[in-house]
């Protein structure tokens, strides 16, 4: 799973508060005294907002929505019921997890993870659970995938598959992604394995 971050910004005593309760929480908790070492850090690119949500005192939050998606800040308003803040939090890392798996970008196409589908310009293609696991796969890699590692990754499964089955599932993904695009050039295979 991807580390979820929550930066907790300007509000040290809130920190306190929420820190006594890292054994209840999923998510990574960083504190920044005030905004300016928050944007310093962020400019220079030595924190990511990906996978990340800010809690920002209610009269910081105008100056924080101007310079950040406002889906990834949330307001603090005193008083707060703790409870019902970690409840809201939450929800709140479902919401923007979903949203980050609706547009995973793969070339020129666009995966949604969650409806299972590849998208480009207004044609869109239904794929298979394990169609979307191995578009996942080797977009997020770096170098060609060979055959066993696909095997034991996708399939799970430790060599006793039929030597064919991935080639047979790439040959068929690449044709139904011909017949929806007209290009099956999405998947390219070459002498060190598979690659997007």
């Amino acid at each position: 799973m991807v580390n979820q971050k929550l930066y907790i910004i300007n509000l040290s005593n809130f920190y306190d508060i929420i820190s006594e309760l890292k054994e209840h929480i999923d998510y990574e908790l960083l504190k920044f005294d005030n905004k300016e070492i928050f944007f310093d850090k962020y400019k220079s690119e030595s924190i990511s907002l990906s996978n990340s949500i800010l809690v920002v005192h209610e009269k910081e939050y105008n100056f924080f929505v101007k310079n950040i998606n406002e889906d990834q800040i949330i307001k603090f308003k005193p008083p707060v019921n703790i409870f019902t803040f970690i409840e809201n939090l939450n929800v709140k890392f479902i919401q923007k997890k979903y949203q980050d798996q609706s547009n995973v970008n793969v070339k020129d196409f666009f995966l949604d993870i969650n409806s299972r589908e590849l998208k480009k310009g207004n044609s869109s293609l239904k794929l298979t659970e394990r169609e979307t696991d191995m578009i996942l796969f080797l977009n997020n890699s770096k170098k060609p995938v060979n055959v066993e590692t696909l095997e034991k990754k996708i399939w799970q499964h430790s060599s006793e598959l039929e030597t064919h089955t991935v080639e047979t599932h790439i040959y068929r993904l690449r044709k139904k992604i011909k017949a929806e695009f007209g290009n099956d050039e999405l998947i390219i295979s070459n002498k060190d394995g598979y690659t997007i």
